[in-house]
């Protein structure tokens, strides 16, 4: 006896099948899930200054390393969750426990009252967070329509921008009136709803299948070409990293102390950054990741050269103008590492997106201080202009390479 085919369900008017319910748990949920934690990352960003220089007596160098060493957290730990989730079949537990270890690390700082134990407990808690923020985005990466893929990149990557985004300027506010510490309590009991809220992410993600772990962590050796994605995630994420710390620093030269107003001018980067990815995202579906993702990358570099050299009302601009650029690159190179990574180890080829994109955050801030030494802010922004610039000439080459054979 035949079965009858599925009742679709209506909404607005229109069919919505058991498979598209099926993406928007596997899709919208984590997406959701990704704003909150990069809510929760960003919160301390514009109390950076007051938080370690003013409350715990630290240097500009403590402030690029509390954010350097939770890159390095990641660059360690982002590969090895991807490999055990692969290795388990199962994303959803990890996840919860990364967040709940997030969320104890974050409330802990309260109690720090010294910069060594601040930047050992932003070790742990970086190995904490990866876990969980990496593999979220891994449960994205495992749906199966490629038609549909740059979109769901798309949201993914609005969602985790547009957290980013809502985080600088909250934080800059919370600091203001509640105090310096105040955004990482927040943050604490934020992830520790995350880690509750992860239970109803669909059950399991990926195929369970008894590989090695040398099989798993050998996904590049297989796939070279992963290597292109990879290489503007670094780049991209060194921006952030260098913007991170040295921006602010920037800004204090133009008389910009308020740590709420530092917040609103990421905010100028960061909101258009993450509006229009999911226009993007389609734009990848239609001409394919590699034309957004080189020019881009491109214009991205001429405009970072500007910073160092404009005054505020032109930072405005500037700052709008990295926003729409940036936004043509995320959705394209994380679709691409959908697109050339095996579904039974696509965590791995995720935790590799992410180690490039931590490895770049780590370096970032420490080359932007020493740019700054050496130059001054315009020779540092020019600096960080020119390396995405080659990044991007170095990607185009391998392409060519590859796309020759």
């Amino acid at each position: 006896m035949r079965r009858p085919p599925p009742v679709p369900l209506l909404f607005g008017g229109h069919a919505i099948s058991a498979s598209s319910q099926t993406a928007s748990r596997a899709v919208l949920l984590p997406s959701l899930l990704l704003t909150v934690a990069m809510f929760n990352v960003t919160l301390i960003v514009a109390g950076l200054k007051e938080l370690v220089l003013d409350d715990l007596g630290g240097t500009g160098r403590d402030a690029s390393l509390f954010f350097s060493i939770e890159a390095l957290a990641n660059i360690l730990f982002a590969p090895l969750w991807g490999v055990l989730s692969d290795r388990l079949g199962m994303r959803r537990p990890l996840v919860s426990l990364g967040f709940f270890g997030s969320g104890v690390l974050y409330l802990s700082y309260l109690a720090v009252d010294t910069i060594p134990a601040l930047l050992a407990v932003r070790f742990v808690q970086g190995a904490f967070s990866v876990m969980g923020w990496s593999l979220l985005m891994s449960i994205v990466l495992d749906q199966p329509d490629r038609r549909r893929r740059g979109r769901y990149m798309g949201v993914m990557g609005g969602a985790l921008i547009f957290g980013i985004s809502l985080g600088a300027p909250v934080g800059g506010w919370v600091t203001s009136s509640l105090g310096v510490r105040a955004p990482l309590w927040l943050a604490g009991v934020l992830f520790l709803g995350l880690s509750v809220a992860a239970w109803l992410l669909p059950a399991a993600t990926t195929t369970r299948r008894r590989e090695s772990w040398r099989d798993l962590v050998g996904v590049v050796g297989r796939e070279p070409r992963l290597l292109i994605p990879y290489l503007f995630q670094f780049v991209d994420r060194y921006s952030v990293g260098f913007f991170v710390v040295l921006f602010p620093q920037y800004l204090a030269t133009l008389g910009v102390d308020d740590p709420a107003l530092r917040g609103r001018y990421l905010a100028l980067y960061l909101l258009p950054f993450a509006i229009l990815q999911y226009f993007t995202g389609r734009l990848s579906d239609r001409v394919g990741p590699y034309p957004p993702l080189i020019a881009g990358s491109l214009a991205y570099g001429l405009v970072m050269c500007l910073v160092g050299f404009s005054g505020l009302q032109a930072l405005w601009w500037v700052m709008i103008g990295l926003g729409v650029l940036a936004a043509l690159m995320f959705p394209p190179a994380i679709s691409l590492t959908a697109e050339l990574s095996d579904e039974r180890t696509r965590g791995v080829a995720m935790g590799g997106f992410n180690l490039a994109g931590s490895l770049g955050f780590a370096v970032g801030p420490l080359v932007g201080q020493w740019a700054f030494a050496r130059g001054g802010f315009g020779f540092a922004f020019v600096l960080s202009g020119a390396l995405e610039i080659v990044i991007a000439l170095a990607a185009v080459a391998f392409w060519l390479r590859w796309r020759g054979r």
